[in-house]
Protein backbone atom coordinates (compact mmCIF):
# COMPACT_ATOMS: atom_id res chain seq x y z
CA UNK A 1 0.00 0.00 0.00
CA UNK A 2 1.67 3.56 -1.32
CA UNK A 3 1.38 5.86 1.57
CA UNK A 4 0.37 9.27 1.42
CA UNK A 5 2.07 11.56 -1.28
CA UNK A 6 4.43 14.23 0.42
CA UNK A 7 3.57 17.98 -1.28
CA UNK A 8 6.38 20.01 -1.11
CA UNK A 9 5.40 24.05 -0.71
CA UNK A 10 6.77 25.92 -2.51
CA UNK A 11 7.43 29.68 -0.60
CA UNK A 12 5.45 32.53 -1.96
CA UNK A 13 9.03 34.57 -2.45
CA UNK A 14 10.58 31.44 -4.16
CA UNK A 15 7.24 31.70 -6.80
CA UNK A 16 7.26 36.26 -7.06
CA UNK A 17 11.26 35.57 -7.76
CA UNK A 18 10.70 33.30 -10.50
CA UNK A 19 9.02 36.31 -12.54
CA UNK A 20 11.71 39.26 -14.56
CA UNK A 21 9.63 41.79 -13.55
CA UNK A 22 10.07 41.18 -9.71
CA UNK A 23 13.43 40.45 -9.82
CA UNK A 24 14.13 43.45 -12.28
CA UNK A 25 12.79 45.40 -9.42
CA UNK A 26 14.58 43.69 -6.69
CA UNK A 27 17.87 44.55 -8.62
CA UNK A 28 16.99 47.99 -9.43
CA UNK A 29 15.91 49.18 -5.35
CA UNK A 30 19.54 47.81 -4.92
CA UNK A 31 20.93 50.39 -6.99
CA UNK A 32 20.88 53.55 -4.27
CA UNK A 33 21.69 56.13 -6.56
CA UNK A 34 18.43 54.88 -8.82
CA UNK A 35 16.31 54.70 -6.01
CA UNK A 36 18.16 58.18 -4.88
CA UNK A 37 16.66 59.42 -8.36
CA UNK A 38 13.60 57.85 -8.21
CA UNK A 39 12.50 59.40 -5.21
CA UNK A 40 13.97 63.03 -7.09
CA UNK A 41 11.82 62.25 -9.84
CA UNK A 42 8.61 61.08 -7.62
CA UNK A 43 8.72 64.37 -5.39
CA UNK A 44 9.14 66.41 -8.16
CA UNK A 45 5.90 65.01 -10.16
CA UNK A 46 4.56 65.63 -6.59
CA UNK A 47 5.43 69.03 -5.96
CA UNK A 48 4.21 69.67 -10.00
CA UNK A 49 0.89 68.47 -9.22
CA UNK A 50 0.34 70.62 -6.07
CA UNK A 51 2.58 73.33 -7.38
CA UNK A 52 -0.09 76.32 -6.51
CA UNK A 53 -1.69 74.67 -3.61
CA UNK A 54 1.78 74.51 -2.01
CA UNK A 55 3.71 77.75 -3.19
CA UNK A 56 3.37 81.14 -1.29
CA UNK A 57 2.49 82.86 -4.32
CA UNK A 58 -0.20 81.10 -6.01
CA UNK A 59 -1.18 83.69 -8.38
CA UNK A 60 -0.99 83.04 -12.01
CA UNK A 61 2.64 82.04 -13.44
CA UNK A 62 3.83 83.21 -9.60
CA UNK A 63 3.64 86.75 -11.31
CA UNK A 64 2.83 89.16 -8.17
CA UNK A 65 5.09 91.69 -8.61
CA UNK A 66 5.71 93.90 -5.73
CA UNK A 67 8.46 95.84 -6.76
CA UNK A 68 9.66 97.33 -3.43
CA UNK A 69 10.51 93.95 -2.23
CA UNK A 70 13.22 93.63 -5.18
CA UNK A 71 16.25 91.45 -4.89
CA UNK A 72 15.40 90.90 -1.40
CA UNK A 73 17.45 88.17 0.53
CA UNK A 74 16.55 84.49 1.76
CA UNK A 75 14.41 84.25 4.64
CA UNK A 76 13.05 88.07 4.56
CA UNK A 77 9.54 88.48 6.28
CA UNK A 78 7.24 91.39 5.68
CA UNK A 79 3.76 92.04 6.40
CA UNK A 80 1.82 92.79 3.42
CA UNK A 81 -2.33 95.34 3.19
CA UNK A 82 -4.41 93.60 0.94
CA UNK A 83 -5.78 96.61 -0.94
CA UNK A 84 -8.96 95.27 -3.30
CA UNK A 85 -8.39 95.96 -6.53
CA UNK A 86 -11.98 96.90 -8.03
CA UNK A 87 -13.68 94.92 -11.28
CA UNK A 88 -11.22 91.56 -10.02
CA UNK A 89 -12.78 87.65 -9.33
CA UNK A 90 -10.94 86.02 -7.30
CA UNK A 91 -10.46 82.19 -9.09
CA UNK A 92 -12.16 79.17 -8.07
CA UNK A 93 -10.52 75.78 -6.28
CA UNK A 94 -10.45 73.59 -9.44
CA UNK A 95 -9.61 76.84 -11.76
CA UNK A 96 -6.99 77.63 -8.90
CA UNK A 97 -4.83 74.85 -8.91
CA UNK A 98 -4.46 74.07 -12.17
CA UNK A 99 -4.05 78.00 -13.46
CA UNK A 100 -3.20 79.79 -10.40
CA UNK A 101 -5.46 82.03 -8.60
CA UNK A 102 -6.63 85.32 -9.61
CA UNK A 103 -6.05 87.92 -6.51
CA UNK A 104 -8.49 90.46 -6.42
CA UNK A 105 -6.27 93.01 -4.72
CA UNK A 106 -2.59 94.43 -4.58
CA UNK A 107 -0.30 94.01 -1.96
CA UNK A 108 1.01 96.98 -0.33
CA UNK A 109 3.91 96.05 1.84
CA UNK A 110 4.01 97.52 5.69
CA UNK A 111 5.97 97.68 8.63
CA UNK A 112 3.52 99.44 11.14
CA UNK A 113 0.03 100.01 11.30
CA UNK A 114 -2.45 101.48 14.03
CA UNK A 115 -6.40 101.98 13.84
CA UNK A 116 -8.91 104.91 14.18
CA UNK A 117 -12.88 104.44 14.32
CA UNK A 118 -13.36 105.15 10.56
CA UNK A 119 -9.52 104.57 9.02
CA UNK A 120 -6.19 102.21 9.26
CA UNK A 121 -3.00 104.54 9.17
CA UNK A 122 -0.16 102.47 8.46
CA UNK A 123 3.64 102.55 7.37
CA UNK A 124 4.28 101.60 3.65
CA UNK A 125 7.86 100.39 2.86
CA UNK A 126 8.97 101.41 -0.02
CA UNK A 127 12.13 99.80 -0.34
CA UNK A 128 15.77 99.52 1.14
CA UNK A 129 17.00 102.74 -0.55
CA UNK A 130 13.88 104.69 0.13
CA UNK A 131 11.88 106.15 2.93
CA UNK A 132 9.15 104.65 4.29
CA UNK A 133 6.08 106.50 4.28
CA UNK A 134 3.09 106.97 6.43
CA UNK A 135 -0.19 106.83 4.72
CA UNK A 136 -4.02 106.79 6.08
CA UNK A 137 -6.43 104.81 3.94
CA UNK A 138 -10.72 104.73 5.17
CA UNK A 139 -11.78 101.69 6.07
CA UNK A 140 -14.80 102.07 3.40
CA UNK A 141 -12.26 101.22 0.59
CA UNK A 142 -10.78 98.34 2.08
CA UNK A 143 -13.95 96.63 3.55
CA UNK A 144 -16.48 94.79 1.78
CA UNK A 145 -19.23 96.89 2.15
CA UNK A 146 -20.07 99.18 5.14
CA UNK A 147 -17.51 98.79 8.17
CA UNK A 148 -19.62 97.43 10.96
CA UNK A 149 -19.61 99.74 14.23
CA UNK A 150 -17.42 98.28 16.71
CA UNK A 151 -15.00 98.80 19.03
CA UNK A 152 -11.54 99.47 17.66
CA UNK A 153 -10.11 96.10 18.75
CA UNK A 154 -12.91 94.72 16.95
CA UNK A 155 -11.88 96.67 14.05
CA UNK A 156 -8.03 95.49 14.54
CA UNK A 157 -8.76 92.11 14.97
CA UNK A 158 -11.32 91.75 11.37
CA UNK A 159 -8.72 93.62 9.17
CA UNK A 160 -5.65 91.78 10.02
CA UNK A 161 -7.28 88.70 10.29
CA UNK A 162 -8.21 89.31 6.48
CA UNK A 163 -6.84 92.07 5.17
CA UNK A 164 -3.21 92.26 6.38
CA UNK A 165 -1.37 89.24 5.84
CA UNK A 166 2.30 88.00 6.84
CA UNK A 167 4.51 86.42 4.18
CA UNK A 168 8.61 85.14 4.40
CA UNK A 169 10.11 84.62 1.31
CA UNK A 170 12.58 81.66 2.08
CA UNK A 171 14.56 81.88 -1.29
CA UNK A 172 14.48 85.76 -1.40
CA UNK A 173 12.82 87.96 -4.43
CA UNK A 174 13.74 88.68 -7.89
CA UNK A 175 14.31 91.68 -9.80
CA UNK A 176 10.70 92.30 -9.60
CA UNK A 177 9.92 91.63 -6.22
CA UNK A 178 8.47 88.48 -7.18
CA UNK A 179 9.27 85.23 -4.55
CA UNK A 180 11.42 82.88 -5.89
CA UNK A 181 10.54 80.09 -4.77
CA UNK A 182 7.12 79.92 -5.77
CA UNK A 183 8.67 80.86 -9.29
CA UNK A 184 10.46 77.46 -8.78
CA UNK A 185 7.77 75.33 -8.03
CA UNK A 186 5.73 76.79 -10.80
CA UNK A 187 8.77 76.08 -13.12
CA UNK A 188 8.83 72.58 -12.18
CA UNK A 189 5.80 71.88 -14.03
CA UNK A 190 6.73 73.44 -17.03
CA UNK A 191 9.95 71.41 -16.99
CA UNK A 192 7.65 67.78 -16.40
CA UNK A 193 5.32 68.46 -18.98
CA UNK A 194 7.73 69.52 -21.21
CA UNK A 195 9.84 66.26 -21.10
CA UNK A 196 6.45 64.37 -20.56
CA UNK A 197 5.35 65.26 -23.67
CA UNK A 198 7.95 65.56 -25.88
CA UNK A 199 9.04 62.13 -25.10
CA UNK A 200 5.81 60.70 -25.90
CA UNK A 201 6.19 62.57 -29.29
CA UNK A 202 9.90 61.17 -29.50
CA UNK A 203 8.79 57.45 -28.99
CA UNK A 204 5.76 57.68 -31.22
CA UNK A 205 7.68 58.77 -34.10
CA UNK A 206 11.03 56.46 -33.18
CA UNK A 207 9.39 53.61 -32.54
CA UNK A 208 7.39 53.64 -35.95
CA UNK A 209 10.52 54.75 -38.42
CA UNK A 210 12.93 52.19 -36.63
CA UNK A 211 10.37 49.58 -36.13
CA UNK A 212 10.02 49.78 -39.95
CA UNK A 213 13.30 49.91 -40.97
CA UNK A 214 13.90 46.93 -38.60
CA UNK A 215 11.51 44.82 -39.72
CA UNK A 216 11.27 45.31 -43.60
CA UNK A 217 15.05 46.04 -44.38
CA UNK A 218 16.26 46.73 -48.33
CA UNK A 219 15.39 50.71 -49.23
CA UNK A 220 12.67 51.18 -46.39
CA UNK A 221 15.64 50.59 -44.05
CA UNK A 222 18.07 52.38 -46.61
CA UNK A 223 15.54 55.42 -46.41
CA UNK A 224 14.76 56.07 -42.88
CA UNK A 225 18.41 55.70 -41.94
CA UNK A 226 19.99 58.49 -44.27
CA UNK A 227 16.92 60.36 -42.12
CA UNK A 228 18.15 58.97 -39.16
CA UNK A 229 21.85 60.27 -40.14
CA UNK A 230 20.64 63.51 -41.68
CA UNK A 231 18.76 64.65 -37.70
CA UNK A 232 21.82 62.77 -36.57
CA UNK A 233 24.55 65.17 -37.60
CA UNK A 234 22.34 68.37 -36.84
CA UNK A 235 23.36 69.93 -32.87
CA UNK A 236 20.37 69.15 -31.11
CA UNK A 237 19.91 72.77 -30.03
CA UNK A 238 20.09 74.27 -33.29
CA UNK A 239 17.42 71.70 -34.70
CA UNK A 240 15.20 72.38 -31.58
CA UNK A 241 15.59 76.39 -32.75
CA UNK A 242 14.45 75.47 -36.71
CA UNK A 243 11.72 73.33 -35.80
CA UNK A 244 10.60 75.83 -33.71
CA UNK A 245 10.89 78.81 -35.92
CA UNK A 246 9.38 76.71 -38.65
CA UNK A 247 6.16 75.68 -36.29
CA UNK A 248 5.86 78.95 -35.06
CA UNK A 249 4.16 79.89 -38.87
CA UNK A 250 1.80 77.15 -37.69
CA UNK A 251 0.89 76.99 -34.62
CA UNK A 252 0.15 80.07 -32.32
CA UNK A 253 0.45 77.83 -29.06
CA UNK A 254 3.98 78.90 -28.03
CA UNK A 255 4.14 75.71 -25.23
CA UNK A 256 2.30 73.38 -28.22
CA UNK A 257 5.35 74.48 -30.13
CA UNK A 258 8.03 73.89 -27.75
CA UNK A 259 6.55 70.12 -27.60
CA UNK A 260 7.27 69.48 -30.86
CA UNK A 261 10.59 71.15 -31.19
CA UNK A 262 12.17 69.09 -28.56
CA UNK A 263 10.07 66.00 -29.17
CA UNK A 264 10.98 65.91 -33.21
CA UNK A 265 14.98 66.44 -31.91
CA UNK A 266 15.11 63.15 -29.77
CA UNK A 267 13.42 60.68 -31.97
CA UNK A 268 16.38 59.18 -33.36
CA UNK A 269 18.25 57.64 -30.75
CA UNK A 270 14.72 56.19 -29.88
CA UNK A 271 14.70 55.08 -33.62
CA UNK A 272 18.25 53.97 -33.67
CA UNK A 273 17.38 51.73 -31.05
CA UNK A 274 14.26 49.81 -32.77
CA UNK A 275 15.68 49.14 -35.39
CA UNK A 276 18.74 47.45 -34.07
CA UNK A 277 16.29 45.46 -31.75
CA UNK A 278 14.29 44.54 -34.96
CA UNK A 279 16.83 43.32 -36.96
CA UNK A 280 17.94 40.85 -34.33
CA UNK A 281 14.17 39.99 -32.93
CA UNK A 282 12.46 39.29 -37.00
CA UNK A 283 14.76 36.57 -37.64
CA UNK A 284 13.19 34.72 -33.69
CA UNK A 285 11.51 31.64 -34.01
CA UNK A 286 8.25 33.08 -32.88
CA UNK A 287 8.39 35.82 -35.31
CA UNK A 288 8.84 33.00 -37.77
CA UNK A 289 5.78 31.26 -36.87
CA UNK A 290 3.37 34.56 -36.90
CA UNK A 291 4.74 34.84 -40.45
CA UNK A 292 3.72 31.50 -41.03
CA UNK A 293 0.56 31.72 -39.62
CA UNK A 294 -0.49 34.47 -41.79
CA UNK A 295 -0.51 37.21 -39.51
CA UNK A 296 -0.51 40.37 -41.39
CA UNK A 297 2.88 42.51 -40.86
CA UNK A 298 0.72 44.87 -38.69
CA UNK A 299 0.16 42.94 -36.07
CA UNK A 300 3.68 40.99 -36.00
CA UNK A 301 4.83 44.01 -35.73
CA UNK A 302 2.93 45.90 -33.03
CA UNK A 303 1.73 42.59 -31.19
CA UNK A 304 4.51 40.71 -31.06
CA UNK A 305 8.15 42.61 -31.38
CA UNK A 306 7.35 45.91 -30.19
CA UNK A 307 6.69 44.43 -26.47
CA UNK A 308 9.78 42.70 -26.62
CA UNK A 309 11.53 45.83 -26.94
CA UNK A 310 9.53 47.49 -24.15
CA UNK A 311 13.21 47.33 -21.59
CA UNK A 312 15.80 49.41 -24.18
CA UNK A 313 12.73 51.47 -24.97
CA UNK A 314 12.56 52.58 -21.55
CA UNK A 315 15.82 53.01 -20.65
CA UNK A 316 15.83 55.60 -23.58
CA UNK A 317 12.89 57.32 -22.52
CA UNK A 318 14.69 58.10 -19.38
CA UNK A 319 17.45 59.96 -21.20
CA UNK A 320 15.25 61.53 -23.46
CA UNK A 321 13.23 63.10 -20.51
CA UNK A 322 16.54 64.81 -19.44
CA UNK A 323 17.63 65.64 -22.72
CA UNK A 324 14.04 67.35 -23.01
CA UNK A 325 14.75 69.11 -20.01
CA UNK A 326 17.46 70.83 -20.68
CA UNK A 327 17.10 71.65 -24.54
CA UNK A 328 13.75 73.45 -23.01
CA UNK A 329 15.92 75.15 -20.86
CA UNK A 330 18.60 75.78 -23.75
CA UNK A 331 15.78 77.28 -25.85
CA UNK A 332 13.94 79.55 -22.56
CA UNK A 333 17.42 80.78 -21.61
CA UNK A 334 17.83 81.68 -25.61
CA UNK A 335 14.23 83.50 -25.89
CA UNK A 336 12.27 81.11 -27.60
CA UNK A 337 11.03 78.60 -24.80
CA UNK A 338 8.07 79.49 -22.39
CA UNK A 339 7.62 83.15 -22.75
CA UNK A 340 7.62 85.34 -19.41
CA UNK A 341 5.94 85.78 -17.24
CA UNK A 342 5.66 82.08 -17.07
CA UNK A 343 7.91 81.10 -15.15
CA UNK A 344 10.77 78.41 -16.29
CA UNK A 345 14.65 77.21 -15.39
CA UNK A 346 15.71 78.20 -18.43
CA UNK A 347 14.17 81.38 -18.75
CA UNK A 348 15.36 82.59 -15.13
CA UNK A 349 18.68 81.21 -15.64
CA UNK A 350 18.64 84.08 -18.04
CA UNK A 351 16.70 86.78 -16.22
CA UNK A 352 19.30 86.33 -13.09
CA UNK A 353 22.42 85.82 -15.11
CA UNK A 354 23.87 89.29 -14.60
CA UNK A 355 23.78 88.30 -10.63
CA UNK A 356 26.37 85.74 -10.92
CA UNK A 357 29.18 87.85 -9.99
CA UNK A 358 27.22 89.43 -7.35
CA UNK A 359 25.91 88.61 -4.13
CA UNK A 360 22.98 87.69 -5.22
CA UNK A 361 24.67 84.81 -7.28
CA UNK A 362 21.94 82.43 -5.58
CA UNK A 363 19.46 84.13 -7.96
CA UNK A 364 21.20 82.22 -10.93
CA UNK A 365 22.53 79.03 -8.97
CA UNK A 366 18.89 78.09 -7.88
CA UNK A 367 17.29 77.26 -11.11
CA UNK A 368 20.37 76.07 -12.14
CA UNK A 369 20.64 73.51 -9.44
CA UNK A 370 17.16 72.41 -10.13
CA UNK A 371 17.98 71.83 -13.45
CA UNK A 372 21.10 69.73 -12.64
CA UNK A 373 19.14 67.46 -9.68
CA UNK A 374 16.18 66.61 -12.31
CA UNK A 375 18.02 65.75 -15.26
CA UNK A 376 20.89 63.93 -12.34
CA UNK A 377 18.09 62.01 -11.41
CA UNK A 378 16.37 60.77 -15.28
CA UNK A 379 19.89 59.64 -15.84
CA UNK A 380 20.23 57.76 -12.35
CA UNK A 381 16.65 55.74 -12.94
CA UNK A 382 18.00 55.25 -16.89
CA UNK A 383 21.41 54.04 -15.67
CA UNK A 384 19.46 51.28 -12.85
CA UNK A 385 16.73 50.20 -15.24
CA UNK A 386 19.27 49.25 -18.07
CA UNK A 387 20.99 47.05 -15.45
CA UNK A 388 18.16 45.58 -13.86
CA UNK A 389 16.39 44.72 -17.34
CA UNK A 390 19.61 43.29 -18.51
CA UNK A 391 19.30 39.79 -19.37
CA UNK A 392 22.31 38.78 -18.61
CA UNK A 393 22.11 40.41 -15.03
CA UNK A 394 18.72 39.00 -14.64
CA UNK A 395 20.01 35.25 -15.23
CA UNK A 396 22.97 35.45 -12.40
Amino acid sequence: MEGPVSKIAIPAKDIRSQSLNARAWKRFKRNRSAMAGLVVITASVIVAMLAYGISPDNSPDANQQILPLETHSPGFSIHLLKKPRPGIQSSGIIHGLWGGFAKDYDPVPITAWSFTKDSLKFTEYKGRSFKPETNVISLSDILPGKPPVQSEEGLKTLVENNLIEKRTYWLGTDKFGRDVLSRLIIGTRVSLSVGLISVVISLIVGVILGALAGFFGGWVDEVILFVINVFWSIPTLLLAMGLYISAGSLIENKLVMIFIAVGLTMWVDTARMVRGQFIVLREMEFVTAAISLGFGNARIIFRHIVPNTFGPIIVVACANFANAILVESGLSYIGLGIQPPAPSWGSMLNEYKDYVDSEKAYLALLPGIAIMLLVLAFNLVGNGLRDALDVKGQLE
